[in-house]
């Protein structure tokens, strides 16, 4: 292995060093800030996650698998860097413009297979590069992969830092990439002073200021023919108000989060719960409260109510763009606005609700569908007053009920069911549920009795409109086709709501996709997940008894970190965000914590002189006892710290493994990128059957079990293979001429 270039002092030449730290510095903030405007454009639900994140994992695995052509000088990755940056800023603007390569209007829902498209071009055209660009720099450092690997950890733990606690709050996310771009170039001139690639370095700065410049104008040129009116990123999500003719609308993450005026839908979301009993004197409304949810719960004598929402900007906003008039109820006394996480306020609420509705997007993603869940229910339960009332709104249909959308609202139902002894659903264009512990009453005559006692003013809950919705016949009908669906409970780790809604998704448009998630869902857990597991064990037996050479030895380890250590951190974050909620503006710093655990572990990994077979004994027993641990803590509402110090474990184990298992497999090999794209190649495995299939249709607890199962055949691989010495090759025999 050639030296490492040092100063005359003995210390590192930073010029070498710099650009594996910028590597990671770049690569991780691209990733972060490309992920949040891919889910802003195409609405944002996990499998979307699962398939940009496969996407950059496979393209960066190929990309240090491709052996470099020749040697770069040490300021020979400031062109290819500069024109990483550019290709980072042409990758935002091909999504903030995706709708019309796609022929779509802005805001319309497309299908899996145009995100599938975006997510393989935009991985190809950066994460390729930056997997290449490791090979380069482990050239650069004398083929020393390991500490390419440790300063490459930190650049991402860096970024992670930066862009979570310094730019996140407070800037837009063009904003914040054009400030990660910028300190870039800014290190590259300053850190390694290159002779060539100047004026590109220069016209990449330029375009930096232009990007954030751009940033609203841009935005309001990719709504054309709408009118965008202001756009704002928050923690929480990219929020865009759209004005078309007399109507504001509010969305989030391109899902729309309430239009106004929407006097229809306000009276449904309320009027259904509230009729059902008297002398209301507490209501409690997540969501909602600005689209008129408020104005209609005020319209009952004495009613007090709780308005809870996340985000503060989405109040903000409704105050600026709606009317007065609208806005106004908000600022009635009775009314107390709460900015807080919907379920985190019930959780910590004293209880005593005559009403509790809920007016939220349906389970599109697992963050929403935390509030659809037997666990949101039971809180729900516990905080009514006796005789209580619970509701929330869906899509739905007007008359027919497809079988995707019967087995969607069969979840609902059957997960409500569990929980209230008393469940109704009302047909339309949205169904509404209605739960309680006490009878409940559709009667077209009782609710227009009420309307008329309680003096309840409003457009559509009239007589003839509660006897066309609520004739026998449509709520027998709706009834019928929710019980007959095949049902399964919803849960906190087991999100399968968000899976149905997700074939419901598909099914709108013409392609695979529908037909292939259906297919999935039929699978059953044990043939879906031990079958591969026993197909790997067998792979383990031959490769330990084959003893061919160090390859899969000490590179399937490396494998199992890297597809361990993603489903790891998706587990880590669908739990985060049912137990806390607010998993979109801590997931930059939940994956910088396990950012920071690769530099550890690395870092701690050079420490030791010499790597052995034990060291990776070691690690793989570590991993069986973090994986216990994950799923005694992951089904417990534990402190917040916990899911943050959990992935830091699982990175420093991971760190310390690539280092060990890189030095071990160098010695017979000189492929400096082959062992990174093991681990991406596992990495992106890993994701997408997690996102995708596991955690929604089988959830965490299946998910960790395999996990643990898995680990424990690589725990047998490494002793086996530890103890029995590889099979040297034999030498070829040339026969001599006669």
């Amino acid at each position: 292995m050639r030296q490492v270039r040092r100063d005359d002092r003995g210390r590192l030449d930073l010029s070498s060093a710099l650009p594996a730290f910028l590597l990671g510095f770049m690569a991780a903030s691209f990733q972060l800030y490309l992920l949040r405007e891919f889910s802003a454009h195409f609405f944002g639900n996990e499998l979307v996650f699962g398939l940009f994140l496969g996407s950059w994992l496979l393209w960066g695995g190929l990309g240090s698998l491709a052996r470099p052509g020749s040697r770069l000088p040490p300021g020979g990755l400031a062109v290819p860097y500069s024109l990483i940056i550019m290709a980072f800023f042409s990758g935002l603007a091909l999504l903030r413009f995706s709708h019309r390569l796609m022929g779509t209007l802005p805001g319309e829902m497309t299908g899996l297979a145009p995100a599938l498209a975006f997510a393989f071009v935009l991985a190809f055209l950066l994460s390729f590069p930056l997997g290449h660009f490791f090979v380069l720099n482990s050239g650069l450092l004398g083929g020393n992969v390991p500490r390419v690997y440790f300063l490459e950890s930190l650049g991402a733990a860096t970024s992670g830092l930066l862009v979570h606690f310094l730019l996140v709050p407070r800037s837009s996310n063009w904003e914040g990439g054009a400030a990660i771009a910028a300190a870039a170039v800014a290190l590259i001139l300053i850190g390694l002073k290159p002779a060539k690639g100047r004026p590109l370095l220069a016209a990449a700065l330029a375009l930096s200021a232009a990007v954030a410049w751009l940033d609203l104008p841009s935005q309001k040129a990719a709504w054309r023919p709408l009118t965008l009116v202001e756009a704002e990123d928050t923690p929480y999500g990219k929020l865009q108000v759209i004005r078309t003719a007399d109507q504001v609308s509010l969305l989030s993450n391109g899902l729309p989060l309430f239009s106004s005026p929407d006097p229809a839908g306000a009276e449904e979301s309320v009027h259904f719960a509230l009729l059902q009993r008297t002398g209301l004197r507490r209501v409690l409304l997540i969501g909602g409260g600005a689209s008129g949810g408020a104005a209609e719960v005020l319209k009952y004598p004495g009613a007090g109510l709780d308005c809870v929402e996340l985000d503060p900007a989405v109040i903000r906003l409704a105050e600026k763009h709606l009317p007065a008039e609208e806005f106004a109820p908000l600022r009635d006394p009775r009314v107390r606005v709460v900015i807080r996480d919907g379920r985190a306020f019930l959780e910590g609420s004293p209880g005593g609700y005559d009403a509790i509705l809920l007016d939220l997007p349906e389970p599109a993603t697992a963050q929403v569908n935390r509030y659809y869940t037997r666990e949101f229910f039971l809180e729900v339960r516990s905080k009514l007053a006796p005789g209580g009332v619970f509701s929330f709104r869906v899509p739905s249909a007007e008359n027919y009920i497809s079988p995707d959308l019967a087995r969607f609202l069969a979840c609902l139902n059957a997960t409500l069911r569990d929980v209230f002894e008393e469940v109704l659903a009302v047909p339309g264009a949205n169904c509404v549920f209605l739960a309680s512990e006490e009878p409940l009453s559709l009667d077209p005559a009782a609710l227009a009795g009420a309307i008329d006692r309680l003096g309840v003013r409003s457009r559509y809950f009239s007589p003839e409109m509660l006897s066309a919705r609520l004739h026998p016949a449509r709520v027998g009908d709706l009834t019928s086709r929710i019980r007959e669906a095949p049902a399964r409970i919803n849960r906190d780790l087991v999100p399968v709501s968000y899976y149905f809604h997700s074939i419901l998704w598909a099914g709108r448009f013409s392609g695979l996709e529908s037909g292939l998630l259906r297919s999935l869902a039929r699978v059953p857990a044990s043939r879906a997940l031990d079958v591969p597991l026993v197909a790997f064990a067998v792979i383990l037996a031959v490769l330990a008894l084959a003893r061919r050479g160090p390859g899969a030895r000490y590179l399937i380890p490396v494998a199992g970190m890297g597809f361990t250590s993603i489903l790891v951190e998706m587990a880590v974050l669908v739990a985060f965000q049912a137990a806390f909620g607010y998993v979109y503006g801590k997931v930059v710093l939940l994956l910088t914590a396990f950012m920071a655990g690769l530099a550890v572990g690395s870092g701690l990994g050079q420490i030791r002189e010499r790597a052995s077979a034990a060291d990776l004994i070691m690690v793989q027993a570590g991993f069986l006892s973090l994986l216990v641990a994950a799923r005694a803590a992951l089904g417990t509402s534990g402190p917040e710290a916990g899911p943050y110090l959990l992935l830091l474990a699982f990175g420093s184990l991971g760190g310390f493994l690539f280092v060990v298992a890189s030095r071990l497999h160098l010695k017979a090999s000189s492929h400096l990128g082959l062992g990174y794209g093991v681990d991406l190649l596992g990495s992106f495995l890993g994701v997408v059957v997690a996102s995708a299939l596991i955690i929604p249709l089988w959830g965490i607890p299946a998910l960790l079990s395999r996990l643990t199962a898995l680990n424990a055949l690589l725990l047998a691989f490494v002793l086996v293979t530890s103890l029995l010495p590889a099979r040297k090759a034999r030498p070829s025999v040339l026969k001599r001429p006669p």
